[in-house]
């Protein structure tokens, strides 16, 4: 690991501690600078803003978690509970890195452009993953599946498309906090649903 990027970790550990502690709107690039021993104008070499370095480590753990939730996934018994768990845990885990760093409706607005943009390439891997899944079921002859690329693709989508449907209503209507229990119990509903039509 280079000296920048050993820089940038402790940049990005002391970021989250000051998000999780004060909230991303409330804490500054001065509150940051200072809990990693820097002065400002140091800490602006590194990173822009404290967006930057919240999409920046969001992402880095969400791809450490996701590693972690397929290893996870591969230990459930049946293609439907692999999947339902999968996709579960997955929404879960985006909402929480949310609510535990703190982030207001309004902040959201600013971020979702930002992060999904960079989000793409995990999303792709998963996307992978879970085409993986579904094409050993059918080997194993668990399900009747033509394509489980492309089942796996609108699984994930419709996922995503259901929680960011209910932050961007949020965002529009200003709303204090994001309730995201009828996007989770839609995904699970959409995950009976899809799987009562392929299941042998």
């Amino acid at each position: 690991m280079s000296k920048k990027e050993e820089v940038k970790k402790k940049i990005g550990k002391s970021a989250m501690e000051c998000f999780a502690k004060f909230g991303l709107d409330k804490t500054t690039l001065e509150d940051i600078a200072k809990a990693v021993g820097l002065n400002k104008t140091s800490l602006y070499y590194y990173y822009k803003s404290k967006e930057d370095i919240f999409i920046e480590v969001a992402l880095e753990e969400g791809e450490n978690y996701i590693h972690s939730l397929q290893s996870a996934t591969i230990q459930k018994v049946g293609i439907e509970n692999r999947t339902a768990f999968y996709l579960e845990s997955r929404f879960n885990y985006y909402k929480n890195v949310l609510n535990m760093n703190r982030v207001s409706v309004e902040s959201m607005g600013k971020l979702l452009p930002r992060f999904f943009e960079l989000y793409d390439a995990l999303m792709i891997r998963e996307k992978a993953f879970l085409t993986q899944l579904l094409e050993e079921a059918v080997k194993e002859g668990e399900l009747e599946l033509k394509d489980p690329k492309n089942t796996a693709s609108v699984l994930i989508n419709f996922s995503n498309a259901l929680k960011h449907s209910v932050e961007q209503q949020a965002i529009l209507k200003q709303e204090p906090e994001i309730d995201y229990s009828q996007s989770l119990q839609d995904t699970k509903f959409l995950v009976s649903l899809i799987f009562k039509g392929i299941k042998k």
